[in-house]
């Protein structure tokens, strides 16, 4: 089952063992190398300078309404150093602007789709502008053949722009139903 980015956020993090709750789920943190999901980045509690980080190998499950893991000792401590060390290679991805292999400007990152058993990344749901999203919805792009992640751009290959998809949203659409 893919997971939005949009729709964990602010998910509580439950300890299965305890019943208690570990923390609320702040940012998830990608891999752009890797091009899959490495962790889940909870909200800070009062001043800490530490960042409270979920390896994506420590959840038991991922639902609709929480993210379980086994304890609260699933829940990583770690100072600005030990951070930059694990994470390295993480960025954000919503806000890159993505073209496709051919130099077409497909839009910008509003979504991310992905499965947490893998961590991979399945797909984007892209914007190409307020107007564009209202007339005819979003599209969801598919990440597979070639696609190469950097801290300003995507590209994806020409085969995932073929198999793009309209989300279903837009007056247009609705209009056609």
């Amino acid at each position: 089952m893919l997971h939005r980015y949009s729709e964990v956020l602010n998910l509580p993090v439950l300890c299965a063992d305890s019943g208690r709750k570990a923390g609320v789920v702040k940012d998830i943190i990608f891999g752009l190398a890797s091009k899959n999901v490495k962790a889940l980045l909870l909200e800070q509690s009062g001043l800490s300078l530490k960042k409270k980080v979920v390896l994506l190998d420590e959840l038991l499950s991922l639902g609709s309404d929480a993210a379980i893991i086994n304890s609260s000792s699933c829940v990583s401590d770690l100072d600005r150093a030990s951070y930059s060390e694990a994470f390295r290679d993480e960025g954000a991805l919503l806000g890159l602007k993505v073209f496709s292999e051919a130099g077409g400007d497909l839009g910008i990152v509003k979504d991310v789709m992905f499965d947490w058993r893998t961590g991979k990344i399945e797909s984007f749901e892209v914007s190409e502008g307020m107007l564009q999203d209202v007339m005819q919805g979003r599209k969801l792009i598919p990440l597979f053949g070639k696609v190469e992640l950097g801290e300003e751009f995507a590209v994806v290959g020409n085969e995932a722009v073929e198999e793009m998809e309209e989300t279903g949203g837009g007056i247009k659409n609705r209009l056609l139903k």
